[in-house]
């Protein structure tokens, strides 16, 4: 019976801390939870914002493209250290026999959004690009175009949304401090 006794009494103890330890971790587990969706409005929000703006652009050579049926996706960080990443997908309409495609990926650093890569996708070429520098391969004449984006925006020999994106809406690829 002593023995009975002692055991009620170590599981009732047991018991007590492992309520103790629950009611202690509730509120430090909801904060985190609020703070978890706090960010990531926070960085839905200014998705969004970066999408609103790019709408807003006309782009080619006589400025008749522009991007239509914008979307995005925010993923988790893959790691512990990782990084957020984002994707906005986008129809360019541009005169063409098909409809053009477009894929820019973004990864959040240093509490901006900054444009890692992207993807162009016309009826006569592909486009690559990844961060300041771009590969064009043409159904034309099949040969691969590549250089630094800069140059060719001074230039104007190419004509792209990812180069609006890069520069215009953003500042060099990073996403601009609200105003």
């Amino acid at each position: 019976m002593a023995m009975l006794k002692k055991l009620v009494s170590e599981l009732l103890i047991v018991i007590s801390l492992a309520c103790l330890i629950l009611l202690v971790n509730i509120p430090v587990a909801l904060a985190a939870s609020s703070s978890n969706s706090l960010l990531s409005h926070n960085l839905v929000s200014r998705i969004d914002t970066i999408k609103a703006k790019m709408q807003t652009l006309r782009f080619c050579h006589n400025g008749s493209c522009f991007y239509r049926e914008v979307g995005s996706k925010i993923l988790p960080p893959a790691s512990a250290n990782g990084n957020y990443s984002a994707v906005i997908s986008a129809i360019i309409d541009r005169p063409s026999a098909s409809p053009d495609k477009a894929d820019y990926h973004f990864e959040l650093i240093n509490d901006h959004w900054q444009l890692r890569k992207g993807e162009e996708y016309t009826d006569v070429a592909d486009y690559m690009f990844n961060d300041d520098r771009y590969e064009i391969f043409s159904v034309h004449n099949n040969r691969n175009l590549h250089g630094d984006i800069a140059k060719a925006r001074i230039d104007g020999n190419l004509k792209s949304g990812y180069i609006s994106l890069y520069f215009e809406v953003l500042d060099k690829g990073i996403e601009r401090e609200p105003k």
